[in-house]
């Protein structure tokens, strides 16, 4: 795929969703919503540098459905453990900021790995640089250099679910043969 093609894309998938949020806040879907987002999606565009959506040029439904499947269990474990330090010692749980070298150069697995960090209980992003790939994570409970360890490869895991269930133009991981 080309370079203009893929750029035209990810602008245009920028502008359905744009289009989108639009309708949504109206309420009502009719020509008038529609035509008047088309108008202001359109000036959007004239009057900024909005930012593009990347593509995602295949998605794998096993690699996918593991992801899900493996997000939801975090998402379980996590409030549990959370949960149990709130009830048992409130006043004592520890936190630490953690960084995570993500091997993905796609702009939607970073945002997929950050949203799906941010969303577990006990876990925050607090910083990203997009150029080095690098995640600050503010992770709890972390007493320990053992813990951080065990945060950081919860994120590189992650990551690597989504790498291989969202196949983008900068990362293209193949899939075992177990997750095909």
């Amino acid at each position: 795929m080309s370079r203009l093609l893929r750029s035209a894309g990810a602008r245009l998938g920028m502008g359905v969703w744009l289009l989108a949020v639009w309708v949504l806040l109206w309420g009502r879907i009719d020509a008038a919503t529609v035509i008047g987002g088309l108008v202001v999606v359109l000036i959007a565009y004239a009057v900024s540098r909005l930012p593009t959506v990347p593509l995602v040029t295949r998605v794998r439904p096993v690699p996918f459905a593991k992801a899900a499947l493996e997000f939801v269990w975090d998402l379980l474990v996590s409030s549990l453990v959370i949960a149990w330090h709130a009830l048992r010692a409130p006043g004592r749980i520890q936190g630490a900021i953690i960084e995570v070298g993500a091997q993905s150069r796609s702009e939607l697995v970073l945002l997929a790995v950050t949203t799906s960090v941010s969303l577990r209980p006990g876990t925050l992003l607090v910083g990203l640089d997009w150029q080095r790939s690098l995640l600050r994570i503010h992770g709890m409970p972390v007493r320990g250099p053992e813990e951080a360890d065990a945060a950081r490869d919860g994120v590189l895991r992650t990551e690597r679910r989504l790498m291989r269930a969202l196949v983008t133009p900068a990362d293209d991981i193949q899939p075992t043969e177990e997750e095909r």
